[in-house]
């Protein structure tokens, strides 16, 4: 079956998103954004032949079969209605709105339109995770007793410019961001579901310098203005929250007969410095499994106070789309599934707009604090 697509944005995840279309041979017709010198240039660099900065217009001309969106949170709803009654399907990134009630609304929105939609909280495919849903449900550790998920790191430093990430009304701060892909590979792990999420937040960035060229969320953190530059320049306000914990609960199919597993998370991306114990720690009532990183996961085995390596199969590896870097690799094995479910084509389960509705009434329940 052939099938056209049209991305909305043109930053990091409307580029992923584009080449994760291609690899699987749709065929990109245009890629919409609000500045044409912008998204003139991302359009030709990836060969899309329509550089737009009327959606609107685009949709209705181009009558696509797929639209993916690329842009903040807070800029989806119109885009969904229309490309709903357009009959298209749609993939959006994660968060997947900003508040858990504008989440249900687009989920209602696809649902009652029939049509196909995937969420893209895409870490959930990294070869890491599914090396350690084996070895949990191999019993590895024996019973699992419980999970403590730990990330401080300093990314966010004294002049890192402004971008949408430190808006909560556009889609920004940590639990938008990084707890979806959390919750997406700790559901994998277990081959479960969250139950229940209490936690709180922290907010360490109240000001930050603009750099007004920035428009590419991995430029944010690789560009820090000196203290000369920044004096001169506009600064905003920031509500982001920079750090967050979260006790939780997943009922999974590895102890169907047992308590849910208790999971505790905490992220802070304003450290100082990077803490010594960041990673993943699996306990198990006969040994620990330990999975280096945050995103890509190095495995070990801690048992009788001996630490054995488990190297992530080549098999796992290998199922991965090849092309592009980890993050690439993990856009286009959503995009193969949802493609190939489009296509009637046998398919993996993947995660759609009601997995991002029930992780924004998680997202907005720790935030509250209740």
């Amino acid at each position: 079956m052939d099938l056209q697509a049209v991305v909305i944005g043109a930053g990091w995840a409307g580029e992923g998103h584009t080449k994760a279309l291609q690899a699987c041979g749709v065929d990109v017709v245009a890629i919409c954004a609000r500045q044409q010198e912008v998204v003139q240039q991302v359009a030709a660099r990836l060969n899309v032949p329509q550089a737009s900065t009327d959606w609107r217009q685009t949709l209705a001309d181009a009558q696509p079969d797929i639209v993916t969106l690329a842009t903040p949170a807070a800029l989806r709803l119109e885009v969904v209605e229309q490309a709903v009654r357009q009959g298209c399907h749609l993939l959006s990134e994660k968060p997947l709105a900003t508040t858990a009630a504008e989440a249900e609304r687009l989920y209602a929105l696809v649902s009652q339109a029939e049509v196909k939609h995937a969420y893209a909280a895409t870490q959930r495919y990294d070869p890491g995770v599914a090396w350690i849903s084996e070895l949990l449900a191999q019993q590895t550790i024996g019973a699992l007793r419980g999970i403590d998920v730990i990330s401080v790191l300093p990314m966010f430093k004294a002049f890192t410019p402004y971008g949408w990430v430190d808006s909560l009304a556009s889609g920004g701060g940590v639990l938008n961001n990084l707890f979806p892909h959390l919750f997406g590979m700790l559901e994998t792990m277990l081959n479960g579901k969250l139950l229940t999420a209490v936690g709180g937040t922290q907010h360490a960035r109240t000001h930050a310098p603009v750099m007004p060229e920035l428009h590419d969320f991995r430029k944010q953190f690789n560009v820090t203005l000196t203290p000369e530059e920044a004096a001169h320049g506009e600064w905003r306000s920031c509500d982001l929250d920079t750090a967050a914990w979260a006790l939780c609960q997943f009922k999974s199919a590895l102890s169907a007969s047992s308590p849910p597993i208790q999971v505790f998370i905490r992220f802070d991306v304003t450290a100082p410095t990077p803490a010594p114990n960041n990673g993943w720690y699996f306990y198990g009532d006969q040994g620990m499994l330990i999975g280096q990183g945050m995103f890509a996961l190095t495995v070990s085995h801690l048992h009788n106070g001996q630490v054995e390596a488990l190297p992530v199969p080549q098999r796992l590896i290998t199922e991965l789309p090849q092309g592009g870097d980890d993050v690439q690799q993990k856009w286009t094995a959503l995009m193969r599934e949802f493609v190939a479910d489009i296509r009637n084509e046998p398919h993996a389960p993947y995660l759609t707009f009601y997995d991002g509705w029930r992780y924004q009434v998680a997202i907005d329940a720790i935030r509250r604090g209740n």
